[in-house]
């Protein structure tokens, strides 16, 4: 088994044979299936499950009736200053109350997969830094008119690290939360003033795993890699996207518009839309990731009468944002954190997920809360990493005390509970809550972890088993988020409305009967000797002179064949909508992962999730051409759920695409003409042309375009 390969990891700096797509194996049927990872279960010997041992030599849970996850795939060894990959003796577990048979201590001291109920050991310790919220830029009391310093600085993530250096808005990271009244135009003059050296550290490992087995994504350090000489010569150009801003397109942030340091730029911000928690951060063609992961992220919110109305919490202490995010550290000689920030990924994983997780700038910190209702406004602005949230207390889960109230733009129109087995948000999504502490006693504790594997491909995890949920095949060894701690007198305690938005509907069949449909393939085409590129080919009706290297869909309604007009951001813009009408796109995922595709501009509406069975034929995706069979109909091993959960019926500008799946969204773009973007929000995979452009035009325009 030594050299069987990962279906669900991907391969970097080697040419595979043609064959058809790594995604698929042979049915009965003659027709491929998805091979995908199978939904992850706490190794628990009490069980019964049955045990496979790695290549690792750990022992991992399987599933009755289903096939074991194969091993990661051992890569050939790399000449130069490596790691020795010798076989190391077992070590000793830890400790703890459910122990998992592969948690153990990495020979740098640094504990994997500790369960959650044995205190982490080893350098960095969970929930001893009180949670951090970003200063307010109150804009009406700025006269509309802010100025914000890029500029380079130095942050601490955690009471024991040194301090990082960092590029952050205002020099903090995250960046000030700006508070902006609906309809009221915000102007911020965005002054770069970035300099020194870039604070990142970027790299390959050469191997996926170290010594022992473990996935180098999840330990700090290089893991061998050389740091990238071009990103150490960064000078810090930048451009500043307001993620999921109504905004000009002169002021949204395209990705090449860029200003260098010491070149101020100016920004118009309407805000002539509903309230909700924004964020802006960095955009840079090709460097969204690293200026990114550098710091270069700030929240954003805007206010309006109709919350104020339904009397939720407005500013501290009862609102309280949560800008999630995973970063890693270099180490020195013997093993030390140094505080260097690290953005690392692998032979098998072109994603950096990164070992620790950050919550307003600071690892796994600890808020303290009285015994009252909390609005709880969160943001995924992780890379890459999907998070599924779940909250438990004393071991247990008690997601009943959430009511999510809002998502990416504002408010649902009713309350719903979240998911029972968490709440799902991948890069850039946003959750509005209340939580309800009120009936617990002061010195009651509960927390959040993370029980979402990585890369993410929708696959569930029981909640009855969060406090299982590290993970090293999932690229999850501390599931650690936050800590909430009862603290104090009882304080106010929100009434939820029946009730919430009242200003938007979901579009009927009779609206979109006429509506210009739009299909997209988010695909994966293996590279020789670079990263795999994963693009999104936009689609056009096949005529009958296309004979060859087409898509075909077919549905109830029959068979319809697309052929590809465009495969990279700059070929030529083929999507020209015009404003006030609706228009449906098909994301049809050909990829083993989820993707979370954001559109610029104005909200839309989920309509659908199809499950699909698909067929790419050998060598069928091309570098500008696409053959594949789709067919709207449940794969036999497809064991996602595809249904829409209540928390997604909102207003998003971000939906996930998971695996053997099609999303189909309703946008009407209503406000201004001009050229934007949508991409996936995966920024490894946004930076890797996972990215086109649309032009906004006013109807009467149209008849001049050609």
């Amino acid at each position: 088994m030594a050299g069987a390969p990962r279906p669900d990891r991907r391969r970097r700096g080697r040419r595979l044979p043609d064959r058809a797509s790594r995604n698929h194996r042979p049915t009965g049927r003659g027709v491929p299936a998805r091979v995908r990872r199978h939904p992850r279960r706490p190794a628990r010997a009490a069980a019964g499950l049955p045990r496979r041992q790695g290549a690792s030599g750990r022992a991992a849970a399987g599933r009755p009736g289903l096939p074991a996850r194969p091993p990661r795939r051992r890569q050939p060894e790399v000449h130069g200053d490596v790691p020795d990959r010798r076989r190391l003796p077992s070590l000793p577990a830890v400790q703890g109350r459910r122990q998992r048979p592969h948690c153990r201590l990495h020979p740098g001291g640094l504990p994997v997969n500790a369960p959650l109920t044995q205190a982490i050991a080893g350098p960095l310790a969970p929930f001893v830094d009180a949670l951090p919220l970003p200063s307010r830029l109150i804009a009406a009391e700025r006269d509309g008119r802010l100025t914000v310093r890029i500029r380079a600085a130095t942050h601490r993530f955690h009471r024991d690290l040194p301090a990082s250096g960092v590029w952050g808005f205002g020099g903090t990271v995250p960046g000030p939360t700006v508070e902006a009244e609906r309809g009221q135009p915000v102007t911020v003059e965005w002054r770069n003033e970035l300099d020194g050296p870039f604070p990142v550290l970027d790299t390959i490992a050469p191997q996926a795993t170290d010594a022992d087995g473990v996935p180098v994504q999840c330990l700090p350090g290089l893991s061998g890699g050389e740091p990238s000489r071009d990103a150490a010569r960064l000078t810090g150009h930048t451009v500043v996207h307001l993620h999921g801003g109504l905004t000009p397109a002169s002021y949204d942030g395209w990705a090449e518009n860029l200003f260098a340091p010491g070149q101020p730029a100016v920004f118009h911000y309407p805000n002539d839309q509903r309230a909700a928690l924004l964020w802006y951060h960095d955009h840079v063609m090709g460097i969204t990731k690293l200026d990114v992961y550098a710091g270069l992220a700030g929240l954003w919110i805007v206010r309006d009468d109709r919350e104020r109305e339904l009397g939720l919490p407005e500013g501290p202490p009862y609102e309280v944002p949560l800008l999630i995010q995973d970063r890693n550290f270099d180490v020195d000689e013997e093993g030390r954190l140094t505080g260097q920030l690290v953005h690392k990924t692998d032979p098998e994983v072109m994603e950096a997920f990164a070992p620790f997780t950050v919550v307003n700038g600071k690892v796994w910190p600890v808020l303290d809360v009285q015994p009252a209702t909390y609005r709880v406004r969160v943001l995924n602005g992780s890379n890459a990493r999907t998070y599924r949230l779940m909250l438990l207390r004393d071991g247990v889960p008690e997601v009943q005390r959430i009511t999510q109230i809002g998502t990416d733009h504002g408010l649902l129109r009713t309350p719903v509970p979240v998911p029972a087995d968490g709440l799902v948000l991948a890069s850039a999504e946003r959750a509005d809550l209340l939580i309800d502490f009120s009936d617990l006693q002061s010195g009651s504790e509960l927390t959040v972890l993370n029980t979402a594997a990585a890369p993410f491909d929708g696959s569930p995890f029981p909640a009855a088993d969060a406090e299982s949920a590290a993970d090293l095949d999932g690229l999850l060894p501390y599931p650690q988020v936050l800590r909430f701690r009862v603290a104090g007198d009882p304080g106010i305690r929100v009434s939820i409305p029946r009730e919430l938005a009242t200003d938007y509907a979901p579009p009927v069949a009779e609206t979109l009967a006429g509506a210009r449909r739009r299909a997209i393939a988010l695909v994966e085409r293996e590279m020789d000797g670079e990263p795999n590129m994963l693009t999104m080919r936009e689609l056009g009706v096949a005529d009958d002179t296309d004979d060859e290297r087409v898509v075909t869909v077919t549905d109830g309604d029959g068979t319809t064949r697309y052929r590809v007009v465009a495969a990279h951001f700059e070929d030529t813009t083929t999507f020209f909508p015009m404003l006030g009408e609706y228009e449906v796109w098909q994301l049809i995922n050909l990829t083993g992962d989820t993707h979370p595709i954001h559109v610029h501009l104005d909200p839309f509406q989920i309509l659908a999730r199809h499950p699909i069975r698909y067929e790419i034929p050998d060598g069928g995706i091309g570098e500008r051409d696409l053959a594949a069979t789709v067919t709207l109909e449940r794969d036999p091993d497809d064991e996602l759920d595809h249904a829409i959960d209540d928390n997604e019926r909102g207003l998003k500008d971000t939906i996930r695409v998971n695996p053997n799946e099609i999303v189909e969204i309703a946008v009407r773009f209503n406000t201004y003409s001009g050229r934007y973007m949508y991409h996936c929000h995966i920024l490894e995979h946004e930076d890797r042309d996972m990215m086109r452009p649309f032009v906004t035009m006013a109807p009467e325009l149209m008849p001049f375009m050609a």
